[in-house]
């Protein structure tokens, strides 16, 4: 009977160290997923942020490249129109007589 009771007590405690044992196992393996998953959502933020930061300095960049470029027309434009008047001058003053003041009075 006494032999009973001990392989009794022996098999309740072998269960109960198992349990214990299962328990910090899924415990430990709750920790470590809990830290994958923190890993991975501040992977992501990271990702995140570099991609805004990326789409950002294109922005910029193609704002640079456009501004560039309007200065570059309406500085051709000013130098069209100033030619364009210059031009525009010298039809004008085809016609009219030019003297210059070296010329002598009696020419």
């Amino acid at each position: 009977m006494a032999q009973v009771e001990i392989a009794d007590i022996k098999k309740k405690e072998k269960e109960k160290y198992q349990n214990e044992k299962e328990k910090r196992i899924e415990k430990e393996i709750s920790r470590i997923q809990n830290k994958h998953n923190s890993e991975i959502q501040a992977m992501e933020l990271r990702i995140e942020n570099h991609k805004n930061q990326l789409l950002r300095e294109k922005g910029n960049k193609i704002y640079e490249i456009e501004l560039k470029y309007k200065n570059k027309e309406k500085a051709l434009e000013r130098k069209h129109k100033a030619e364009r008047d210059s031009y525009e001058r010298k039809i004008s003053n085809r016609g009219k007589k030019h003297y210059s003041r070296s010329m002598p009075k009696n020419y």
